[in-house]
């Protein structure tokens, strides 16, 4: 354990530790700031996506650079105000969990900030868009760095904002409202039980530190009201999770959004909502003790995989299908946590877990990868309407190869990504001896094929006619990051070493919480 207090003036030490907060905020505050002088034209668009690509690569950057070696070296560090010790006063509390976390999140962003540059030229207010995309990488930055109830909830009410609002952007239209408000309702709703359970946990515990109510709740006997406190977390953070069915609002808001947004919210915003399942169920509650509720989890996990299945096969907007594959993806996410909350031993639930992770990094990739190229058929197109796109492929080679890569590695064809995170989840429920929902998630995966070779054969195998004859690729700066995730995923498929050891310390580290509650009662 590391403990840093922050004091002013602030030290190289406490910046460092800072990074993946400040640096993001920053870069939105001077985008607001160039915005004041700058003026609506094809230059001042330019410089914000460029200032913005630039801040994430810094924030990208500071994760390998600094918080990294701190990790590896300290395990948990923890950063508060030296005039506001914890449990009194907030924190901040960083493991491998968070660091991995973080770098899927701040990732993604990346990418989507250099799409966004040619993708969203013709839009107004990119000021705005781009100090909200950033804002959103600091809120979920922090939800995943944040110590204590309180912080967490502030962080996580700060991201949620700013993706309404970017649901909602291009507000000129009906149907990104309709979805920005359905988005909010649903939304607020999820918040509003989280809100009651902190009051609940506060009540019980006297404490919003999350290591101090683990460490009052892992050793109490199991009790309905604990079952209802494990129920309402499910179901507040399960709603940005997208799990059904709490799911109805993303296949209605990643089709309004601009598809940068679509992708980061795919990719990235609902693994917030899994990452508070996670983190707050395997901290608090004991699986040796608390039995049941790997259960509920793998209930749902089943339950999210088959509708999301379903609804897929019915669509025929290319983003709406899409949108449904991300909650059959959140469900295979689910079957690995579910394996963690099981009492069947410490390695087979971090095997699960491990799993998990590492389908949170690689569907991150492969649905960014996916959206962001469905974006540039749309531009093409004119239409998101499957019926409208047939051929298109044909006349897009880079996009529709990286495109291609993206659809098998969904589908799990080895040696691509996808492969090993979906191998390594369904050996875990065998190994876990949970044959049912080993078959029922092999049975799902094998069922997800149909609509994704519908959609490849749409796209790529279909003779394109009419003004699909006319389509080109785009611009250079959208395809960079199609081509960098295809490549990504590729890699990571012939050497996923390094990023299964990445997902294994970062299961540890959500399994094993002896370190994150012993650096608070250390202080």
């Amino acid at each position: 354990m590391h403990a840093i207090s922050l004091s002013w003036p602030l030290t190289i030490e406490q910046l460092t530790a800072l990074d993946p907060l400040y640096i993001p905020i920053i870069g939105a505050l001077l985008i607001l700031i160039v915005s004041l002088f700058a003026k609506e034209s094809d230059a001042g668009k330019y410089a914000y996506g460029v200032i913005t690509t630039i801040f994430i690569f810094l924030t990208l950057g500071s994760l390998f650079i600094y918080i990294l070696p701190l990790v590896n070296t300290y395990g948990t560090i923890v950063v508060y105000y030296s005039t506001f010790t914890p449990p009194l006063g907030t924190c901040l509390e960083i493991d491998m969990l968070s660091w991995f976390m973080m770098l899927v999140f701040t990732s993604l962003a990346f990418l989507v900030a250099i799409y966004s540059i040619s993708y969203m030229k013709e839009d107004s207010g990119l000021d705005k868009f781009y100090a909200l995309l950033l804002t959103i990488l600091f809120g979920m930055n922090g939800i995943v760095m944040a110590g204590d109830f309180f912080t967490l909830f502030v962080f996580w009410e700060t991201m949620a904002i700013s993706s309404y609002v970017l649901v909602a952007f291009r507000k000129d239209k009906w149907e990104a409202v309709e979805a920005g408000m359905k988005y909010l309702l649903m939304s607020a709703f999820g918040s509003t039980l989280v809100l009651f359970t902190m009051s609940l946990l506060y009540g019980l515990t006297g404490t919003l530190n999350l290591a101090l109510m683990a460490s009052a709740l892992r050793t109490a006997s199991p009790t309905p009201m604990l079952y209802i406190i494990i129920s309402l977390l499910i179901v507040g953070f399960g709603v940005k999770a997208s799990i059904v069915p709490l799911h109805t609002w993303l296949p209605d808001a990643h089709p309004a959004a601009p598809t940068g947004i679509s992708a980061l919210l795919s990719g990235v915003v609902i693994k917030t909502g899994i990452y508070a399942i996670l983190r707050l169920l395997l901290l608090f509650f004991e699986p040796t003790i608390f039995i049941n509720y790997g259960v509920i989890v793998a209930v749902f996990a089943v339950l999210t995989m088959t509708v999301g299945n379903l609804m897929a096969l019915l669509q025929d907007d290319i983003k709406r299908l899409l949108a449904y594959s991300s909650i059959v993806n959140i469900g295979y996410i689910l079957v690995g946590m579910a394996v963690g909350m099981l009492p069947v031993g410490t390695e087979t639930q971090t095997l699960g877990v491990t799993g998990a992770l590492f389908h949170v990094l690689n569907h991150s990739m492969m649905k960014g990868l996916l959206f962001l190229a469905a974006g540039v058929y749309i531009h093409a197109a004119g239409t998101r309407s499957l019926s409208g796109m047939r051929g298109i492929g044909r006349k897009m080679k880079v996009t529709t190869f990286c495109f291609a890569i993206g659809i098998l590695a969904m589908i799990g064809v080895p040696p691509l990504s996808g492969f090993y995170s979906k191998f390594i989840i369904i050996w875990a429920t065998i190994v876990a001896n949970q044959p049912i929902i080993a078959a029922l998630t092999l049975l799902n995966s094998a069922f997800s094929v149909a609509y994704y070779l519908r959609l490849l054969h749409i796209i790529v195998f279909a003779t394109p006619e009419g003004e699909i004859l006319m389509a080109k690729e785009k611009a250079s700066s959208m395809l960079v990051p199609l081509v960098l995730l295809t490549i990504g995923i590729i890699l990571i498929g012939l050497f996923p070493g390094l990023i299964i050891t990445w997902a294994q310390g970062a299961a540890g580290a959500a399994i094993s919480s002896d370190s994150y509650i012993q650096a608070i009662l250390g202080l």
